[in-house]
C-alpha cells in the first residue's frame, strides 16, 4: 500500500523546524477554538434546560469518569516517543512492533477496566446518589472515555510519522463530534441519560473513522496484534508509568478540584469556580499551541543527536513561552468582565479579586509549560512526574483545611501554590539537565 502523505524527512535547520512548530500551532489553535467555543455555547444552553444545581451535579458526574483517561498507564505516550526515535533513525518494522504491543496493551486493559466498572455500579446500591439513572449515565460516560483513548492513539500514527498537525485536527474533531452529540441528547431529552447515550454514539461513529484514516496514514503502522509483545510494552512501561503520573496530577488538578468545590461549596458554585478557571486558562492553552508542538520537534533533535540545535530551540520557546503568560493574562484580566457577562448572560458576575487569582493561577501554569515539555520528550521527566504529583496532593490537602474559611479564594490559593511547585520543579530540572549535558 502506497504511503498518502510523505513522511518527514529530518531536517537540523530551525527555519523547517519552525515551520512545522507553526502548523502544529495551527492546529492547536483550532482545537483550543474548538475547546473554548464549545464551552461558550454549552454554557448558556445547559442553563437554559437545566437550573445552575442541576448542571453543577452534571460537571460533577463527567469529572469521575474523565480519571478511566489515565487508563493506559502512559504507554501510548511512551511509544509514541519511542516510535519517533526509531522512525528518526529508519527502523520502521521496529516501530511498527511497539505500536501493535501498544495497541494490544491499551485494548486488554480498556476491556478488563470496563468490566470492573460495570460489576462495580452493579453492586452499588441505587441509593448512594440521588440521580436519576446516575448508573447507566456513569456507565455511558465511561465507555466514552475509554473510546477517545482509541481515538488518541490513532494520533499517535499521525505524531510518529510527522503529522502532528494533522492528528490534532483528527483527534479535535472527535471531541467536537461528541460535544454535538451530547447537546443534541439535550435539547431532545433534557436528561443526564440523554446527554449521555447520545455522546456515546457520536463517539463510537468518529472512533471508527479515526482509525480508518490512520490506516491510510502509513504501510508500516498497521492496527492490530499480530507483532505484539510482551518485551515491548515492558520497555514502555517504565516511562509510561512517570506519564501516567503526570496525567494523574493534571486530573488531580483539573477535575479533582472541580469535586472538592462540588463537595464543600456546592454545586451552584462549582459553576462558578468551573467558569472562572475555564476564562483563566486560556492564558495556558496559548501557551500549549506552542509548547505541544515542541514535543516531536525535540525528540527528533535529540534523535539525531544535535544538543546545540535542542537547547537553542528550548531557549527560544522558553522565553515566548513567559511572555505569552505574562502578556495573556493581563490581555484576559481586562476582557473578563465582559465574557463573563456576555457568556453567562449575567448569571456569573464578574469579581476582580477572584479574577486576578484564577489568572495568576494561570499565568504560573502557563509558565511550566515548555520546560515541562522538554523532559516529557526525552523521557526524563521522572523527577518532575512524582514532585508534581506531589505538589497537587499538597494543594488539594491545603485547600481542603482552608474552604470553610477563605472561600473560593482560598481554593484558588491552593491551586496556585501547587503549580508554582510544578513549576519550580520544571525549570531546576531542564537547568540540571542541560548543564549536564545528558543524553538519553
Amino acid at each position: 500500500m502506497s504511503v498518502p502523505h510523505p513522511l518527514r524527512t529530518p531536517t537540523l535547520g530551525l527555519s523547517s523546524i519552525a515551520r512545522r512548530i507553526a502548523s502544529g500551532a495551527g492546529a492547536y489553535g483550532y482545537a483550543q477554538a474548538v475547546s473554548i467555543g464549545t464551552q461558550l455555547v454549552s454554557l448558556p444552553l445547559f442553563l437554559h434546560h437545566w437550573d445552575m444545581a442541576t448542571y453543577g451535579t452534571w460537571l460533577a458526574l463527567t469529572a469521575l469518569p474523565f480519571y478511566l483517561s489515565l487508563a493506559d498507564a502512559g504507554i501510548s505516550t511512551a511509544s509514541s516517543n519511542q516510535m519517533i526515535g526509531l522512525i528518526t533513525q529508519g527502523q520502521k518494522a521496529r516501530a511498527a512492533e511497539v505500536f501493535q504491543s501498544a495497541v494490544a496493551f491499551l485494548s486488554s486493559i480498556s476491556l478488563l477496566i470496563l468490566l470492573v466498572i460495570g460489576a462495580t455500579l452493579w453492586l452499588l446500591p441505587s441509593s448512594v446518589l440521588d440521580i436519576p439513572q446516575w448508573k447507566a449515565v456513569l456507565m455511558l460516560l465511561s465507555i466514552s472515555v475509554v473510546l477517545g483513548l482509541f481515538c488518541s492513539l490513532a494520533e499517535v500514527v499521525y505524531k510518529a510519522t510527522g503529522g502532528y498537525a494533522a492528528g490534532t485536527y483528527l483527534v479535535t474533531t472527535g471531541r467536537l463530534v461528541e460535544w454535538a452529540g451530547g447537546l443534541t441528547g439535550l435539547v431532545l431529552t433534557r436528561s443526564f441519560i440523554g446527554v449521555a447515550a447520545a455522546a456515546l454514539l457520536a463517539r463510537l461513529g468518529y472512533t471508527l473513522l479515526c482509525i480508518g484514516l490512520s490506516q491510510r496514514r502509513t504501510d508500516f503502522l498497521r492496527w492490530g496484534v499480530r507483532r505484539a509483545s510482551l518485551a515491548d510494552v515492558r520497555q514502555a512501561a517504565a516511562p509510561g508509568a512517570l506519564f501516567l503520573s503526570l496525567s494523574l496530577t493534571n486530573a488531580l488538578s483539573l477535575q479533582g478540584f472541580t469535586l472538592l468545590v462540588a463537595a464543600t461549596l456546592g454545586p451552584a458554585a462549582t459553576a462558578v469556580f468551573n467558569t472562572y478557571r475555564t476564562v483563566a486558562r486560556i492564558v495556558v492553552q496559548v501557551t500549549n499551541a506552542l509548547s505541544n508542538p515542541l514535543w516531536p520537534e525535540l525528540t527528533a533533535l535529540k534523535g539525531q543527536r544535535d544538543d546545540g540545535a535542542f537547547w537553542k530551540l528550548y531557549r527560544r520557546a522558553n522565553r515566548l513561552g513567559l511572555a505569552i503568560a505574562a502578556a495573556g493574562a493581563l490581555l484576559v484580566y481586562g476582557v473578563s468582565p465582559w465574557l463573563l457577562d456576555f457568556w453567562t448572560h449575567g448569571q456569573i458576575p464578574f469579581t476582580a479579586t477572584s479574577m486576578a487569582l484564577f489568572l495568576l493561577y494561570a499565568a504560573v501554569c502557563s509558565a511550566t509549560q515548555v520546560p515541562r515539555v522538554v523532559l516529557m520528550a526525552i523521557n526524563r521527566h521522572a523527577g518532575l512526574a512524582g514532585q508534581s504529583l506531589l505538589a497537587a496532593v499538597v494543594a488539594l490537602v491545603v485547600a481542603w483545611l482552608v474552604w470553610d474559611s477563605a472561600g473560593m479564594p482560598g481554593v484558588v490559593a491552593a491551586m496556585l501554590l501547587g503549580e508554582a511547585l510544578v513549576w519550580l520543579t520544571a525549570t531546576r530540572a531542564v537547568r540540571r539537565l542541560h548543564t549536564t549535558k545528558t543524553t538519553p
